[in-house]
């Protein structure tokens, strides 16, 4: 379990580091529709790779407390408050990489063509 943890803790590192310093635009397709969806611009794709640099730091406080630490234990209230905030901050950010973003049609999106016969 702990090296998913890790790939997962690694690929929100990498990922939020590429979309804050990169900020590409990209599309992000809808689930019901894929005719329609979310188009990041360069501000939407910087506060969607901040939201997930503070997930992994929200990862690399688990990790610590839970496998690095020397027992297992609860962590104090400090540490709970530390985590609540940046809890409360990552979904902010992503909430408003959301919002952000421009519903749109799907700039690939080619319907399906029915032949006759």
């Amino acid at each position: 379990m702990r090296s998913v943890q890790v790939v997962m803790f690694m690929l929100c590192v990498l990922g939020g580091l590429y979309l804050l310093t990169q900020a590409p635009p990209f599309f992000l397709p809808s689930r019901g529709n894929p005719a329609i969806g979310l188009q990041f611009d360069a501000t939407a794709s910087r506060l969607l790779g901040a939201g997930l640099l503070a997930l992994a730091a929200l990862g690399s406080l688990y990790l610590r407390t839970m496998y690095y630490s020397g027992e297992r234990r609860l962590p104090g209230p400090v540490a709970q408050r530390r985590y609540f905030g940046l809890l409360l901050l990552a979904l902010a950010l992503l909430l408003a990489a959301m919002l952000s973003a421009e519903i749109s049609p799907n700039p690939d999106y080619r319907p399906r063509v029915e032949l006759p016969g």
